[in-house]
């Protein structure tokens, strides 16, 4: 049996790279301790149809499937940022993996939904790239419309804006039919994860919100390999 005091020599050299002190006592910083996430893991962290079906409560059908990012459309370009998941204007180009997924519930057209993993070479690229997203974000906030062709117009809101969460809403104007989408973005490690649900009532932030919960925990898992 190894001496007690070996032991606790053992954890002392465990917990040096992932603990600080504070008034002597050892803190966990998980922080130190997380693994960079890997180009090819944008896959593991996107929800998977089977799961969004869970979350959402309706068959959902892959739309459109892509390894970059989606160009900007809006006549405001601060807009362009929070016009879908997975927007240039957002996520930036420094990425080293990139994919986004959009589902609708095809000819009912009653809800879209997407969802966007951007990962980048180290978690300072991610947090810079998330910074820059957050800062068109905040300037895309207010009455500002934007128009994507035809004859739809969307208004804007940013009601939160910090260092590693950003959810908007943009809420369709000047048609009958009045769509409602709701946008999550979140800073994980050195991956932006996003999710937008789109549909006829405002019941969209409830998706969102469950999906960029679901692919936190999922980067969180991938980096503790």
């Amino acid at each position: 049996m190894r001496p007690l005091a070996g032991l606790l020599a053992s954890a002392a050299v465990v917990l040096a790279g992932c603990a600080h002190t504070v008034a002597g006592v050892a803190v966990w910083n998980p922080a130190q301790s997380l693994l960079p996430l890997r180009a090819d893991d944008t896959d593991q962290i996107l929800i998977s149809p089977a799961q969004l079906h869970d979350i959402a409560g309706v068959k959902l059908q892959i739309d459109a499937d892509q390894s970059r990012p989606v160009p900007g459309s809006s006549a405001v370009p601060a807009c362009s940022a929070l016009d879908a998941s997975g927007m240039e204007a957002f996520v930036g180009d420094n990425w080293s993996g990139f994919h986004t997924l959009l589902f609708t519930d095809g000819d009912q057209h009653d809800r879209v939904v997407g969802e966007a993993v951007a990962v980048y070479p180290d978690a300072a690229a991610a947090a810079a790239a998330f910074s820059r997203g957050g800062k068109d974000a905040k300037a895309g906030d207010g009455p500002g419309a934007l128009s994507t062709g035809g004859d739809a117009a969307w208004k804007f809101s940013v009601p939160e804006i910090n260092s590693d969460t950003v959810r908007w809403s943009k809420q369709q104007i000047g048609i009958p039919m009045n769509w409602v989408c709701h946008g999550e973005a979140r800073l994980r490690n050195n991956a932006v994860v996003q999710a937008m649900a789109c549909q006829g009532d405002d019941g969209g932030q409830v998706t969102v919100t469950t999906m960029t919960d679901r692919m936190s925990a999922t980067v969180w898992e991938l980096s503790g390999r």
